[in-house]
């Protein structure tokens, strides 16, 4: 098949990254599944994106569509012609159908008859023809969240689109439909960098070559490589140390054509104010990295924030970066200025030793977020007793961990509730617990450290999902708008991590009155279903476990660790034994020694009457013990006929069997668990 070059690029005006990060990734794929369903086989296509422009292109594109051969089967021959041998109805309506006429028919056998049948074959199109509708598809399915229309557009894009510029085989293709639809004149000119003149391209090597001598680097991955060098070297020479926020520096990929990164300064009586507003006001709202004093030393591993930053700018003009330094510094200092301010102010006003009344204005889920602060208050006071905890400085953090939500600092940095708490709080005591009060904030980020920042982290997640739960707002699908799955995963970590008891069973009673309405089969079934993702296990295992009836969330997690662990000939011996019982009504309350016939039986019993003497502290130790029974079930099964005609001591046998299945029942039912 003949191939030649393709080039699209698609030229807009910036695109903000909070609304192309997710639809990125789907861009290509998206043009490659348009591409086979118009019979275009394309496997060499590439995917350049600026903030300016999307590239698409191939170096083996196909000039002409793939023909096709279309196959058609009318009526069998027995109902194919009327008596008279004149086409019968079921033919006049296929050849209407296919517009053909009856000499166009041959025959040809399907499901071993013969059928009237109709081939013909419809030649590829030049690819030429199709690349405009191909990309009016293409531009409708991106999803990118958010649109915008301009001047007369009835369409809306995520931008203003002001050129597409197409050339297949060096030819450049005129696009007048999409002209109108998005309302550009289209030209073969190429805009490079915003300093630059446009030129006109003629062919996708020079418009390559053109656009890295002017100031773009189209390709995204060079530009991340590019930043994370310089990065490299400044550290060198500046003696720092430069932590890599990834998401920051996807952001400044995404925002930059020709990326330079460039080291600027603020003054060192900032660094009063805690990191994290610092950090928060430079990567926020500036788009800068943070650097730290390289003063590791002495086998310490501590590291202070430095006075400076790196600001990424898109400029390759060297003469400028004096002035965009200077200007970039001085917008730092009135963001540091505005912020060291509201810190001095800040702690003139948090209230210390109790909740703040001003927390009622404060709308919450259910009634305001003073009416939050003293729910998880109950929540942590039952959890204390349960782990027979000092509640005391607990309580104290609670109590005083949503104040800050009144700070002018939070209210400039939202990102800093909690954090800023715990700088406002004279209690040193209590900092770290208010600081952690929110983690793990992610499925993959740290857990509190210690278990009373624990137990507020949970009081707080677990008000959350009982107060949505109470008015119904339960996750479906994929939409989970208040992160109640998240919170849900990050419960079970903590509970793990400290074992923790949580058996909500316990604890919904004594919560009722705080809430609307509590439904404990459905909430502890939306804890169950999280536990699969959290642990990393066979959901069959996860079944198997809530089988045993258990309502401790901790204990339900070691049961499925310890489920993990037996080998599948013993699920298969199990499996055995549960479909003796299946359907079987045991009448008698105890074994009876004296029924037993056969030494097998004799064993079996010794050997359990045994382990039921043992002082088992764990599932896992439970499961250990009763793998030891292995060999002697295997042997009763191979040995003893369960199913005899007397009554009793078949019946002796069942409840012996029985005993066993209870044993390993109290860690889960094994018949449940798939291979």
């Amino acid at each position: 098949m003949n191939t030649s070059s393709l080039l699209i690029e698609i030229f807009l005006e910036e695109l903000p990254f909070s609304s192309i990060k997710k639809e990125i990734k789907n861009i290509k794929p998206k043009f490659e599944k348009l591409l086979n369903e118009n019979s275009l086989s394309v496997s060499d296509i590439e995917f350049f994106w600026t903030p300016r422009r999307l590239i698409l292109t191939s170096k083996n594109f196909p000039l002409m569509q793939e023909g096709k051969t279309l196959e058609y089967f009318g009526p069998p021959l027995n109902i194919a012609y009327d008596k008279d041998n004149n086409p019968s109805q079921p033919t006049i309506s296929f050849l209407k159908k296919l517009n053909i006429n009856i000499d166009d028919l041959q025959t040809s056998t399907k499901n071993g008859k013969e059928c009237l049948y109709y081939k013909t074959e419809i030649e590829g199109k030049k690819s030429k023809f199709l690349l405009e509708n191909i990309i009016l598809d293409f531009l409708d399915i991106l999803s990118f969240g958010k649109s915008m229309q301009w001047g007369s557009v009835e369409s809306s894009f995520i931008r203003p689109i002001r050129n597409i510029f197409v050339l297949l085989d060096d030819r450049f293709i005129e696009l007048k439909k999409l002209e109108n639809k998005y309302q550009f004149s289209q030209t073969k000119c190429i805009y490079p960098h915003r300093s630059k003149e446009a030129k006109e391209i003629n062919n996708a090597h020079e418009y390559f070559k053109f656009l890295e001598s002017n100031g773009v680097i189209y390709d995204q991955e060079m530009r991340k490589e590019l930043i994370l060098a310089q990065i490299q070297d400044i550290e060198k020479e500046k003696n720092i140390k430069v932590e890599i926020d990834s998401t920051l520096l996807d952001e400044v990929v995404a925002i930059t054509e020709y990326p330079n990164a460039l080291y600027g300064k603020f003054d060192e009586k900032f660094l009063e104010l805690p990191n994290e507003v610092i950090i928060t006001s430079m990567k926020i709202n500036q788009k800068y990295f943070a650097t730290y004093k390289n003063n590791i030393s002495n086998n310490s591993d501590a590291i202070d924030l430095n006075n400076g930053f790196i600001v990424v700018c898109n400029s390759f003009d060297k003469s400028t970066f004096d002035e965009i330094l200077k200007g970039n510094q001085r917008v730092l200092k009135a963001r540091l200025e505005d912020a060291l301010f509201f810190y001095k102010n800040d702690f003139k006003s948090f209230i210390q030793d109790k909740i703040d009344e001003r927390l009622k204005k404060i709308e919450f889920i259910q009634g305001s977020m003073f009416d939050k602060v003293e729910r998880e208050i109950k929540i942590a006071t039952i959890l204390c007793g349960v782990l027979k905890l000092d509640s005391t400085n607990i309580i104290k953090a609670i109590m005083i961990s949503k104040n800050d939500l009144l700070s002018e600092m939070v209210g400039e940095f939202g990102e800093l509730q909690g954090i800023m708490g715990s700088y406002y709080t004279k209690d040193d005591a209590l900092k770290l617990m208010i600081k952690e009060q929110y983690l793990p904030l992610q499925e993959d980020s740290l857990l509190p450290s210690s278990p009373k920042s624990a137990i507020i982290s949970i009081s707080n997640k677990l008000d959350s999902i009982l107060s949505l739960f109470a008015l119904d707002k339960i996750p479906s699908g994929s939409k989970d708008p208040f992160a109640l799955r998240r919170a849900a995963i990050g419960i079970i970590k903590m509970i793990v991590k400290f074992d923790i008891p949580l058996n909500l069973f316990d604890i919904f009673p004594q919560l009722e009155s705080n809430y609307k309405k509590i439904d404990e089969n459905k909430i502890f079934q939306f804890f169950c279903e999280r536990l699969e993702g959290t642990l990393n296990v066979n959901q069959s295992i996860i079944n198997a476990a809530i089988k045993s009836n258990q309502k401790d969330l901790v204990e339900l997690v070691r049961q499925i660790d310890a489920l993990k662990s037996i080998p599948n000939d013993f699920k298969i011996l199990f499996k055995r034994i549960a479909n003796i019982l299946k359907n079987v009504e045991i009448k008698a309350d105890s074994i009876n020694r004296d029924l037993f016939v056969c030494d097998e039986e004799r064993v079996l019993f010794e050997v359990l009457e045994k382990f039921k003497s043992f002082d088992i502290q764990t599932p896992k130790n439970r499961i250990e013990k009763l793998l030891e029974f292995k060999e002697i079930l295997q042997e009763f099964f191979d040995n003893v006929m369960i199913n005899i005609d007397d009554s009793k001591i078949k019946e002796n046998r069942i409840l012996l069997v029985n005993s066993i299945y209870k044993e390993f029942f109290k860690v889960g039912d094994i018949k449940e668990i798939s291979f």
